[in-house]
């Protein structure tokens, strides 16, 4: 009965999500060569040879008209964030390619309608938030102490792991970390965040910081860290997920805290219920959560005899657990598997965690001492540098992965 009712609500919620077409939504005019204007709502997303931008429309000819876009524009000029553009080009529907869809990948995020080719006039700028531009301005700062900083590819792979900037890492480099199923290093998934505040708390506590101290101190580093790489849907979604991690282990009841798992999901499904069949983050940010939750304490016992040097069993122990649960969905969404994956999250991980911590310290020290900055990125260079060669050599053994 209770079962039905909540299945009954879940499909009504879900309708409610679906748009409403009229001559008001600028996915009405899909298939004709529009001119509009509309406003850049999030961090443009640079490419190799392109740059998509996000623009919210507000007005079409002298109607005032809602809804977002997705449009593709040449790397210069450079736009960003709170731009005002006023945009000429042929607005298409997004549809699905090579068994990947794409439409309802856009939707959950409340696109539905993108456009090529565009041709783009500036007509002003910091229209947007001012803490948002305020932040993305930091972000982008940041960027540059790092490119100054260190060489390629350690500079990418620095930017991804502590900013989620991941568009700039070598092809050939993105394809060995998909190889040794370590992407979400390079993500700001929530497998990636459920592990390293794993990690971290695990580190804490080995190194005698108070449980309650230590909850408080990941804690604090979430906030700062969402806010810092600009507060995206995901990341904030994996940063809860991990929350709820530490939240359990702070409180001792890491098998009793299925329920918070369960409402914090439930909530997030309400608020957008696309997720639930689109998200991969998402899934993979819950999966990952239930494992810990379930598998964790079966691990420690299997593991209890190994000695804890540099939290080197609470990393094994967590990663088994996140890619048990995970692994069947990577499967069914990526169609592989990685056979020595677990072997090499184990001898990445631990030193992530700590690259993340150290190399967050690390930029804040290059802004107020830039005379320092050679000697402080000694240290994450060194750090970049293992996890390059670990995924290297792993990635060129045979077989290192199942295709399906």
């Amino acid at each position: 009965m209770i079962g039905g009712v909540i299945i009954t609500l879940g499909i009504f919620r879900y309708q409610l999500s679906l748009p409403k077409t009229d001559e008001t939504k600028i996915w009405f005019y899909d298939g004709r060569q529009v001119d509009f204007q509309g406003l850049i709502i999030k961090e443009p997303d640079k490419r190799i040879d392109h740059t998509k931008l996000i623009i919210a429309a507000n007005r079409l000819a002298e109607k005032a008209i809602e809804g977002r876009v997705l449009i593709s524009v040449n790397l210069y000029p450079e736009y960003q964030y709170g731009d005002l553009l006023e945009i000429n080009c042929k607005l298409k529907s997004p549809e699905p390619f090579e068994d990947f869809s794409y439409d309802r990948y856009l939707a959950k995020d409340k696109i539905y309608s993108q456009c090529s080719y565009s041709k783009v006039k500036l007509i002003s700028r910091g229209n947007g938030d001012w803490l948002l531009t305020k932040i993305y301005q930091f972000k982008n700062k940041l960027m540059e102490i790092i490119n100054a900083n260190l060489p390629e590819p350690q500079a990418s792979l620095f930017a991804a792991i502590i900013l989620g900037a991941r568009r700039g890492l070598p092809q050939d480099l993105m394809a060995k970390f998909n190889l040794t199923a370590t992407t979400h290093l390079i993500a700001i998934s929530g497998l990636n965040i459920t592990i390293i505040t794993a990690v971290l708390m695990e580190l804490f506590l080995a190194l005698m910081i108070p449980r309650k101290k230590a909850f408080w101190l990941i804690t604090a580093c979430l906030i700062f860290y969402i806010v810092l790489i600009g507060a995206p849907a995901s990341a904030v979604r994996a940063a809860i997920m991990g929350w709820l991690l530490i939240l359990a282990m702070y409180l001792g009841r890491l098998n009793k805290s299925s329920n918070a798992l369960i409402l914090a999901g439930s909530l997030m499904i309400l608020i957008n219920p696309k997720i639930l069949r689109d998200d991969v983050g998402f899934q993979l940010s819950f999966l990952a959560v239930l494992g810990l939750i379930y598998f964790v304490p079966f691990f420690e016992e299997k593991f209890r005899h190994l000695p804890e040097v540099f939290g080197l069993k609470s990393a094994l122990a967590t990663t088994l657990a996140a890619q048990i649960t995970t692994a069947p969905l990577i499967i069914y969404n990526f169609g592989r598997l990685s056979l020595i994956g677990p072997v090499v999250n184990l001898l990445v991980v631990p030193v992530a965690s700590i690259l993340t911590v150290i190399g967050t310290l690390v930029l804040f020290l290059v802004i107020f001492l830039p005379q320092l900055a050679f000697s402080f990125f000694l240290l994450p260079w060194l750090f970049l540098t293992y996890l390059i060669k670990v995924v290297e050599i792993f990635a060129i053994i045979p077989l290192v992965s199942l295709n399906f």
